[in-house]
């Protein structure tokens, strides 16, 4: 069984941040750290 990742409040916070920014979007956010856009939401 595979293990869960865990993340950092800090990876958090940027993550969030560069989708509230505006500069990319949601989706381009999640590809690139390699996140589902369910987790992002949440």
């Amino acid at each position: 069984m595979a293990k869960r990742r865990t993340f950092t409040p800090e990876f958090k916070a940027e993550v969030v941040l560069e989708v509230l920014s505006g500069a990319t979007s949601q989706a381009e956010v999640c590809r690139r750290h390699n996140l589902n856009e369910n987790q992002l939401s949440q």
